[in-house]
């Protein structure tokens, strides 16, 4: 089956775009009979490609670093 090059391009696969982020929750637990607060989770995000790091406490500072890295909004163009 022979095709023109303008269906070549239409046969063409799309390209991918790839983001990876490693995500950690680390729980301080507070030595035995110290004066201190109740255990805490905090987490460490990290964007994979660019080695940039945050550490967060609230759900909505890891969404916000993701969002600077992939578009979160309604369209979902990569």
């Amino acid at each position: 089956m022979t095709t023109s090059s303008g269906n070549l391009e239409s046969l063409a696969a799309p390209e991918t775009h790839l983001v990876s982020f490693v995500v950690r929750f680390v729980c301080e637990q507070p030595v035995a009979g110290a004066v201190q607060p109740a255990s805490e989770w905090r987490g460490i995000l990290r964007h994979v490609q660019s080695d940039a790091e945050l550490h967060f406490t609230r759900w909505e500072e890891a969404v916000a670093f993701i969002a600077q890295h992939v578009r979160l909004d309604a369209q979902r163009d990569c």
